[in-house]
């Protein structure tokens, strides 16, 4: 009798499950209630056509490829990939999804495997990026890698993504946008090209005059087409930026530099060194701040003998 040849279908499930094996990374059902998201997503949420898809998808066809969460403590876990896809399991339901449990040696390796795995999933807005990228930037300042050089940090995160540094930029700048001029972009009001134009830091001062002009124009054109006229007669009219805003007084530097160092000392007593972190990373970093307060010190005694 012929041997009966596998489907395609169930080798690549047992692929799956030998992968996941090799890995430690054993797929288990765990409950809806039990999933928390991720604070550190900041990729869109709306129900847009694209969760309409995923909840179609969830519906009829359950779950293709399983949510990947971490550890959160006390019977928890914290979503890494699958943010829309629980979403759409909590809309239709569902008390449980297949879950693949995976631990991250730091936050920065978990924030990166969050926006891998969007990255490659999703048709994501420049506003997605930009905010997801505002994240990155904080958790490295957190960690302390984030270089002081605005280009140096771009290009940190673009090793980060694997984006272009220019296109790091790029998407960082659309967060230098206002309330209204943001609105106008993500729903639709206003081309991306415009949006790019007046996020770049030398066009800021422009802002009201766009808007004034929008305000007092006839509506009957196409809204986007307006902005984009306003955009252009406020470049070509050269209006002067802004003077430069006075100095701080020096005793008021002074004072707000104190509070922020009590805040400091505050949060370095409370802070704890459990069994599980890195000890010797953790004395290197100690002993820099201890570096970095006795050059401090010295700059103080200088300025105070200058009196």
């Amino acid at each position: 009798m012929a041997k009966k040849t596998a489907s395609i279908f169930s080798t690549l499930q047992k692929t799956a499950e030998n992968a996941a094996a090799v890995n430690s990374e054993l797929v288990r059902s765990l409950p809806v209630e039990a999933l928390e998201d991720n604070p550190m997503n900041r990729f869109s949420m709306a129900e847009d056509e694209q969760f309409q898809a995923t909840l179609s998808s969830v519906e009829k066809d359950g779950f293709l490829e399983d949510i990947v969460v971490t550890p959160a403590g006390e019977g928890r876990w914290r979503i890494v990939s699958g943010h829309r896809r629980v979403a759409a399991a909590r809309k239709l339901g569902k008390s449980s999804v297949p879950c693949k449990i995976r631990e991250y040696p730091d936050k920065l390796a978990e924030l990166r495997a969050l926006m891998g795995a969007n990255l490659h999933r999703r048709n994501l807005s420049p506003f997605d990026m930009a905010r997801q990228l505002e994240t990155l930037r904080d958790v490295l300042r957190q960690e302390g890698r984030l270089p002081e050089n605005v280009k140096e940090q771009a290009e940190l995160m673009a090793e980060q993504t694997e984006l272009s540094r220019a296109t790091v930029e790029r998407y960082l700048d659309l967060l230098n946008l206002n309330g209204t001029l943001t609105a106008w972009a993500e729903g639709g009001q206003m081309t991306m090209t415009d949006a790019y134009e007046l996020a770049r830091k030398k066009n800021q001062h422009l802002y009201p005059v766009v808007e004034e002009f929008v305000s007092k124009a006839d509506r009957q054109e196409d809204f986007p087409a307006l902005v984009h006229r306003a955009v252009a007669w406020a470049k070509a009219a050269e209006l002067p930026p802004p003077p430069p805003k006075a100095a701080p007084s020096p005793l008021r530097t002074v004072e707000s530099f104190g509070r922020s160092i009590r805040r400091s000392t505050a949060q370095m007593k409370a802070l704890e060194l459990g069994e599980e972190a890195d000890r010797e990373a953790a004395k290197k970093k100690l002993e820099t701040c201890l570096q970095n307060l006795e050059e401090l010190r010295r700059a103080v005694e200088a300025l105070k003998n200058s009196l």
